[in-house]
């Protein structure tokens, strides 16, 4: 019966917001070409942001882990949205090879204590324990789940791959001044093909505070409405390697909200830990050929 009420509840929302189009992140001057040198000052900020987070340190890490917390917003338990499937109000280690998109969720505490759901060269597995065989899990769930927590760890890094960088003008948030740098893949115009970035690089420091984004591929079918959301970076600590990790990471529905209250979830991060275990164990599956920070054809 709970599981039909969050159906329900999820498809009510759904019919209510299913109208609204696709955004698009781009800002009016990106759109009217306003902005002389928008690609050279977009990649060069977003370059430098990376420098000042040290986000350049994880091109020497093999491996990393970190301890994630996770805190649902009660009316947002409600719909069948979470990636990690127990995970709320619960410490998850999140197991990572760095620049690439092979990695792994285990639950701490909680009625999944113990288990392990892991994704290597996009084939998703699962086991019982650490000392049990890794085997194949038939989910699209848990493999959205760890790439794109695995991607946002990396997110500024990333994103200087990216096809289509463009500085975005400037803004005020919260009391703080911010540039606006624009990514997405393509040639910037296919808003339904690809994601879109708008990152709120703080002109104080050279620090990624927040970023805008829409989501075009999902584990679920999802309206347009609920495509687009705010993820917000309020709290950062200096790690071992010198890179600036978020330790609180706030998902917002929509726009940024300065009510940081306002958030569909939060999770913390805490207890960063490089190159501390062998990579094997992130690589259960025999015969899988590598695919590092990249997608294989048709994912």
């Amino acid at each position: 019966m709970q599981a039909i009420t969050k159906y329900l509840v999820f498809l009510l929302l759904s019919l209510t917001i299913t109208s609204c189009k696709i955004a698009d992140l781009k800002t009016d001057a990106l759109r009217n070409l306003a902005i002389a040198d928008a690609e050279e000052k977009g990649r060069q900020l977003l370059q430098l942001a990376n420098e000042k987070m040290g986000y350049h340190h994880l091109k020497e890490v093999s491996v990393y882990e970190m301890t994630a917390h996770f805190d649902w917003s009660p009316f947002w338990t409600m719909m069948p949205m979470n990636p990690l499937p127990g995970n709320k109000g619960k410490d998850i280690l999140f197991r990572f090879a760095a620049d690439s998109f092979d990695g792994q969720a285990a639950y701490l505490e909680g009625r999944k204590q113990g288990k392990i759901y892991g994704l290597q060269s996009w084939q998703a597995y699962q086991r019982a324990g650490k000392a049990a065989p890794a085997t194949d899990l038939n989910s699209k769930r848990y493999p959205w789940g760890l790439a794109t927590y695995h991607y946002l760890a990396e997110a500024p890094l990333r994103l200087l791959t990216a096809d289509f960088i463009r500085y975005a003008g400037d803004t005020t948030f919260n009391g703080k001044q911010y540039d606006l740098v624009f990514v997405t893949w393509g040639d910037g115009t296919q808003k339904k093909a690809y994601d879109q970035w708008l990152l709120y690089i703080n002109q104080a420091d050279g620090f990624i505070d927040l970023a805008e984004l829409t989501i075009m591929d999902y584990f679920l079918p999802m309206p347009n409405g609920l495509r687009n959301g705010t993820v917000q970076f309020p709290k950062r600590q200096k790690t071992a390697i010198g890179t600036y990790f978020p330790t609180t990471v706030v998902i917002q529905l929509g726009r940024p909200k300065e009510n940081l209250a306002r958030d569909v979830y939060t999770f913390t991060l805490r207890d960063f830990k490089f190159d501390a275990f062998d990579p094997a164990i992130l690589s259960p599956l025999a015969g899988l050929t590598p695919y590092g920070n990249r997608k294989p054809a048709g994912r």
